[in-house]
């Protein structure tokens, strides 16, 4: 079976379904997009507790998150407003 992107400012999502009995999640973000490390685990952890949140609601795939320039500088309000849009577009799209 073929994997599915969705995206939008802040996020990439690639999607491709998994043999497991639930959704896991891979990150990647760049260096050269966020620079430091304290930047990039902030990404990371405001990504991984939103995949936390809404796991219960995605079928068993394998999703890798990026994040893109654009999220660079923006508020964690707007940036879990715009997983969660991505996560149910996801979800919906089985």
């Amino acid at each position: 079976m073929q994997g599915r992107r969705f995206s939008d400012t802040y996020f990439s999502m690639s999607a491709l379904p998994n043999q497991e009995s639930h959704a896991r999640l891979g990150l990647a973000i760049a260096t050269k997009t966020f620079g430091s490390a304290v930047a990039r685990n902030h990404i990371k952890r405001i990504a991984r507790e939103s995949f936390r949140l809404n796991q219960h609601v995605l079928p068993p795939l394998d999703i890798m998150v990026a994040a893109r320039a654009g999220a660079r500088g923006i508020a964690p309000k707007i940036l879990r407003a715009s997983l969660d849009e991505l996560w149910h577009t996801l979800a919906k799209r089985r």
